[in-house]
């Protein structure tokens, strides 16, 4: 029997396969449903046949609801002025009659599908991927980003409160799934990349310690303090990903003399990433965020020994079962990480310290088979 899902984003698609971000199956996990629409709710026109691998085998169909800086302006995003604006989306649904709403963030994209909810009762799924009300603390964050989460506060309530199921990527999403009245959330990891990850297993050194950073360069996350750790010491840095820090962190090399030890790459394909990141001997990580890194699900599976920061606040569940080496946010505090991963023992021991947890809780296959689940008991298969 054939079943139709309709997806509600806010990601500019076009964005994702310009960095090489697409991942199997990803709106479509189990390949449960034969059509996909996917929503966006702004006026991007990606490639679609780029997308086609994110559902699968189903029929693709991509539909915009524009929302940007009129809407904004106008509603300031609060729910009882936002309704003729999800009118639009209520209509659409009409026409698809999916069996099933997903919704990845409870951000304006959250607000359309809980209307399609209360209005045609189809069951509603929406997935966490960011801990709002840390962002929103946190003085880090840049002004922008600021700005869009004081604004989305109040649709991120009237999501959750409506939807029927709802997942935290990593476990200290939990309490402020709680807090915004979502009905019994769980942990449900992200999918990553099936089948493209390349396992380590070889934990010796054929020169310098090589250490890869991948991801935003930006006030909250950045490898500034990884830097500055090098000097002296014999290790090499590769920093995949860009953002506003990036010259900072450029100009910096260069003031500590540090140019044949760290290298820049502003973009790499996901694929590519998850192939190659068994050459290196350890992955440092930085975030400011009381996140769990899409990335350190990633190096844990392909048993790179992980090096991060502690952080203030919400603890991570996932960084206390001892599979990353957890130092001060401090220059002096990544040395110290990084001192300790020239033993050939020690990267070896977490390498396979972290492996193992991963196979057992976020394997690409156990994660997919989750939300697959999931999918199959909202619409009763």
């Amino acid at each position: 029997m054939s079943k139709t899902l309709l997806v509600i984003i806010t990601d500019r698609l076009s964005h994702i396969i310009g960095k090489g971000e697409l991942i199997d199956r990803y709106y479509n996990p189990g390949g449960v449903f034969s059509d996909v629409h996917i929503l966006m709710t702004n006026d991007d026109r990606p490639d679609h046949a780029a997308l086609q691998r994110t559902v699968g085998d189903a029929k693709l169909t991509l539909h915009n609801l524009p929302s940007g800086m009129g809407l904004l302006g106008k509603t300031l995003w609060r729910p009882f002025l936002l309704k003729g604006w999800a009118d639009q989306a209520v209509k659409i649904a009409e026409g698809i009659k999916p069996d099933l709403i997903r919704c990845y963030g409870n951000f304006i994209n959250g607000y359309a599908a809980a209307r399609i909810r209360e209005l045609l009762g189809i069951p509603l799924f929406v997935s966490l991927h960011t801990q709002p009300d840390q962002t929103r603390a946190n003085p880090e964050v840049d002004f922008k980003t600021r700005v869009f989460y004081a604004l989305s506060h109040a649709v991120e309530k009237y999501t959750l409160q409506r939807a029927d199921k709802v997942s935290c990527v990593y476990g200290s999403i939990m309490d402020y799934a709680k807090a915004k009245g979502a009905k019994d959330p769980f942990v449900a990891y992200n999918v990553i990349n099936p089948g493209k990850i390349i396992r380590k297993t070889d934990y010796s050194l054929s020169g310098p310690l090589k250490i890869l950073y991948v991801g935003r360069v930006i006030p909250a996350k950045n490898p500034l303090n990884i830097i500055r750790a090098l000097q002296n010491l014999d290790a090499t840095l590769t920093v995949v990903g860009s953002g506003s820090k990036i010259q900072e962190a450029e100009e910096l090399v260069r003031e500590l003399g540090l140019e044949n030890k760290v290298s820049f790459i502003p973009s790499m394909t996901n694929d590519e990433l998850c192939r190659t990141m068994h050459e290196y001997d350890i992955f440092a990580g930085h975030s400011q965020y009381s996140e769990f890194p899409k990335t350190v699900l990633e190096t844990s599976l392909c048993g790179l020994p992980i090096l991060f920061n502690s952080r203030r606040g919400t603890p991570v569940p996932e960084f206390e079962n001892n599979i990353a080496r957890m130092v001060e946010d401090s220059p002096s505090g990544y040395r110290s990480g990084i001192e300790f991963y020239l033993s050939e023992k020690n990267r070896a021991d977490y390498g396979s310290r972290a492996v193992r947890h991963a196979d057992e809780n976020w394997s690409p296959e156990h994660a997919e088979r989750v939300f697959a689940d999931i999918h199959r008991e909202l619409i009763g298969l």
